[in-house]
């Protein structure tokens, strides 16, 4: 169906924000890591935590919004 085409399209969607998240993240670390600067790891650590949360999010939580449609 069209629907679950949709839902599976927002889910990658949802995945690649977080997975962007996380890269951007990972950089703020490591930029934050050779500059010795406490916080600026731990906005990066952050990022990190929050591109997973949205990764997680986009996995389990999206997938489901096809039961509001189906119904």
């Amino acid at each position: 169906m069209i629907i679950d085409a949709i839902i599976s399209l927002a889910s990658t969607a949802v995945q690649a924000l977080g997975a962007a998240q996380g890269v951007m993240g990972l950089i703020t670390y490591g930029e934050g890591h050779s500059q010795q600067n406490a916080a600026k790891k731990d906005e990066g650590f952050n990022k990190i935590v929050g591109g997973v949360i949205i990764i997680i999010v986009g996995t389990v939580l999206v997938p489901q919004l096809g039961q509001f449609f189906s119904a």
